[in-house]
């Protein structure tokens, strides 16, 4: 009964995201053959028309990077409720929604990937970080959006605006706090090596997923029923 449940999670969200990438597409394709359609009339240009419909791929692949992002910011309190009315736990709700976050980033990064290859040959190695990048993001808009799936529409508004704001502010006073301590640390032989080391960036990486992770969980158990 569970993995029913949790598979029904996963058709759900997998339902929800066609449908809005259907209607993401056609108006993002369709602006965008309009807009060269026009050129076309104007110019008389064949050759420009063309190879402006080279792209549309691009154009493609940016909306669905764009929608990977949107709907985990966008649907969390959306699903809750919609879990609540059909008997699923927050447990389930979680599992199937991170599910979905997996299968959907896989699915968005190989379409980036297959149209990257008609700019440039494969890299392994880019392809890495670009999937590693893709699953940051992802996983970033899921704790934001379970975040905000706590607070009724007046907080919305209210953290949407000072949150980056105070962020903002904190990540300036840290800077010029910084200014001081860089020629100390500069000449330290220790700090330069762990900065120029491959494996420091890796744990500041696997730091933060955890941390984003965790926080993604938290705000998930502590959705509750609210009137906006």
């Amino acid at each position: 009964m569970k993995n029913q449940k949790r598979s029904l999670v996963i058709s759900t969200m997998f339902q929800q995201a066609g449908h809005a990438t259907g209607i993401a597409l056609g108006w993002g394709l369709g602006i965008a053959l309009i807009t060269y359609l026009l050129g076309l009339i104007i110019s008389h240009n064949l050759e420009s028309f063309l190879v402006s419909l080279q792209a549309l791929p691009d154009i493609a692949s940016s909306i669905l990077n764009v929608l990977l992002m949107a709907i985990f910011l966008v649907t969390p309190y959306t699903d809750f409720k919609w879990a609540i009315q059909n008997g699923i736990s927050r447990k389930t709700l979680w599992q199937g929604r991170i599910l979905s976050l997996f299968l959907m980033t896989l699915v968005v990064w190989f379409i980036a990937q297959l149209v990257d290859l008609m700019n440039a040959p494969f890299d392994l190695v880019s392809a890495w970080h670009s999937l590693l990048s893709y699953f940051s993001l992802s996983l970033t808009m899921v704790a934001i959006g379970n975040g905000f799936a706590l607070l009724n529409r007046r907080w919305k508004w209210i953290v949407g605006i000072g949150l980056p704001m105070a962020c903002l502010v904190l990540l300036m006073m840290l800077a010029y706090s910084l200014v001081g301590l860089i020629p100390a640390l500069s000449a330290s032989g220790v700090f330069k090596s762990i900065i120029i080391s491959n494996v420091t960036g890796w744990v500041i990486l696997v730091i933060y997923l955890i941390i984003v992770y965790a926080l993604a969980r938290f705000f998930n158990n502590k959705i509750q029923l609210r009137r906006d």
